[in-house]
């Protein structure tokens, strides 16, 4: 069960490109019982959550998964300079959060 959490935590927090370099490191041979064990518990898993996920929250959870696809490509395509500028900029605001001016 929290194999599959951690599955679904990495899809939302990995690139595409760091997926799949952990899915080559899970899958190295010497490992087949292992990954058949683990196959199968994702199997369970996935069959667990059908009865939990309906279409319309697939759809929502898909939606914000191209959202933060869009989001991280953006971020992707900065320049150094302007990631720093940005990255500074969060965290004042995010240091700043309960401090309001008034």
């Amino acid at each position: 069960m929290f194999r599959f959490i951690g599955k679904a935590l990495a899809g939302l927090l990995l690139t595409k490109e760091a997926q799949s370099a952990v899915g080559r490191r899970a899958s190295a041979p010497g490992k087949g019982g292992a990954a058949a064990a683990k196959r199968q518990a994702v199997a369970e898993a996935q069959a667990q959550a059908k009865g939990v996920m309906t279409p319309e929250r697939a759809e929502l959870i898909r939606q914000a998964m191209q959202v933060r696809a869009a989001k991280q490509t953006i971020l992707a395509d900065l320049d150094d300079e302007t990631r720093a500028k940005l990255v500074a900029t969060a965290m004042k605001a995010l240091l700043n959060e309960g401090h309001d001016k008034t």
